[in-house]
């Protein structure tokens, strides 16, 4: 019935529990790991969908054996290695975000597919990818290619007003993402569903956090982690076990994917 399948990253196939000095890959359990792998061995396409940059999440995605990526919350698309669709902010509005942020005095990320730029070096240090951090100061001509602005220590509403062609999506405690208004993890799926003519009742989508709302909109069956905030859970077709208490596993087990439970005690 199922087609393809797409995850979030951080508090759905990562656990959040865990320290994040961890990194990523580690804080992913060794069930989820092993439901990737299974989905494939049933011809289902697991896909990332995540609020991260492409740069950072392209490695984790090789780890894990995935070569389809909707990131910056659906502002860069790639399927099966290749890139399928981009939508940066433009110079103009990027300045205009930027004065907006660093009126607010809070740290602050610029994304590009291949680089970050940072307010602050040290605070940022949890998103070092491939590539280096770079500051922000080194931007230049890179403006045009800035696809989202991440803040930290804020919430949607203390950073209005922005300008009316972005939003500002909680894509973690104290953490906004701030992109065009008309690009989502809704609209990255989309995109790919018409590429590769699958309708929505065949795909599956995983999360836990307000940025993931969209994208329950769009597929077949919307799953929410048991440790999803409450109005997810709400929109959701199926609610799950939580990341630690191997939710992503125990999902595919009781949508009837397989029929084996989880009982491998390595965890992690």
């Amino acid at each position: 019935m199922y087609k393809i399948a797409f995850f979030d990253i951080d508090g759905t196939l990562a656990d959040n529990e865990l320290p994040a000095d961890m990194g990523i890959y580690r804080r992913i359990p060794a069930s989820a790991k092993a439901a990737l792998v299974k989905l494939q061995e049933l011809g289902i396409e697991p896909v990332i969908a995540t609020g991260r940059s492409h740069q950072v999440i392209a490695p984790l995605a090789a780890q894990l054996g995935v070569t389809s990526i909707i990131s910056s919350n659906g502002a860069h698309v790639v399927y099966q290695g290749q890139l399928l669709v981009t939508h940066p902010l433009g110079p103009a509005t990027l300045a205009a975000v930027r004065k907006r942020v660093s009126a607010t005095q809070r740290p602050y990320m610029l994304e590009s597919a291949a680089a970050l730029y940072v307010s602050d070096l040290r605070l940022f240090a949890d998103e070092k990818g491939e590539q280096p951090l770079l500051p922000v100061t080194e931007l230049g001509q890179q403006a045009d290619l800035i696809l989202q602005v991440s803040c930290r220590g804020v919430d949607g509403k203390s950073l209005d007003p922005l300008p009316v062609e972005v939003k500002a999506e909680k894509v973690a405690p104290a953490v906004v993402d701030i992109h065009l208004a008309q690009v989502s993890k809704a609209t990255g799926i989309q995109e790919i569903l018409q590429k590769v003519g699958i309708s929505s009742a065949e795909a599956l989508a995983f999360g836990d956090e307000e940025n993931d709302l969209a994208m329950f909109e769009v597929v077949g069956l919307p799953v929410a982690m048991g440790n999803a905030y409450e109005a997810l859970k709400a929109k959701a077709g199926h609610v799950t076990e939580t990341v630690g208490n191997h939710g992503i596993w125990a999902a595919c087990v009781a949508l009837g994917l397989w029929q084996e439970a989880w009982t491998d005690a390595r965890d992690y």
